[in-house]
């Protein structure tokens, strides 16, 4: 095959405004699009009246939070110099009347709730050994039903009627009564 005759194909199709075009509109609209998503993720995570945040990295000019309704994560700069010079990754915060504040209890629950990785695999693995949890349908939603001291009670199946004792380190940090769960690769997850 002669490449010239390739090369000139090549720049006759390069050199069209209709090719041109249509790649320039493509572009502008995707960037619009792409544009009304992040806008639109942004207004649905953020800045909801007395919602918690927890901080998953700190920044120069703020903070991204995950918002631990819906756990989606977005940038915020509105936060208070005094505010952002006490918290690191992992804080608490709430927005309420406008702004955001640190939530000290919260955070120090959370920090409390923590376990190592060891732990968290020997609670597990006597979970499974003890429960019928691997006999359960994969696809069942689960509800919690009450946090007690150790456990939380949780209600699937047949309107509720079976329930089952997970231990509270195996359990979502913040799911509370009423979230629905589901249980997948040896962990509880919330249906968001």
């Amino acid at each position: 095959m002669n490449l010239d005759l390739l090369n000139n194909l090549v720049n006759s199709i390069k050199e069209n405004n209709v090719v041109q075009s249509f790649i320039k509109e493509l572009s502008n609209y995707l960037e619009k699009e792409n544009n009304k998503v992040h806008n639109k993720k942004t207004d649905n995570t953020l800045k909801q009246e007395n919602c918690i945040y927890q901080v998953v990295e700190m920044d120069v000019d703020g903070a991204y939070l995950q918002n631990t309704e819906n756990n989606c994560i977005s940038k915020e700069t509105d936060i208070s110099r005094e505010i952002l010079n006490k918290i690191g990754n992992d804080s608490v915060l709430r927005f309420k009347n406008g702004s955001y504040i640190y939530e000290e209890e919260l955070t120090k629950e959370f920090y409390d709730s923590l376990i190592d990785v060891r732990e968290y695999k020997d609670i597990q693995d006597n979970f499974i050994k003890e429960s019928n949890i691997l006999e359960i349908d994969a696809d069942t939603i689960y509800k919690i039903e009450s946090h007690e001291n150790n456990y939380c009670l949780l209600s699937y199946n047949n309107n509720g009627k079976n329930t089952i004792e997970v231990p509270k380190q195996l359990i979502p940090f913040w799911a509370k009564n009423g979230d629905n769960l589901h249980y997948k690769n040896g962990k509880f997850n919330r249906d968001l």
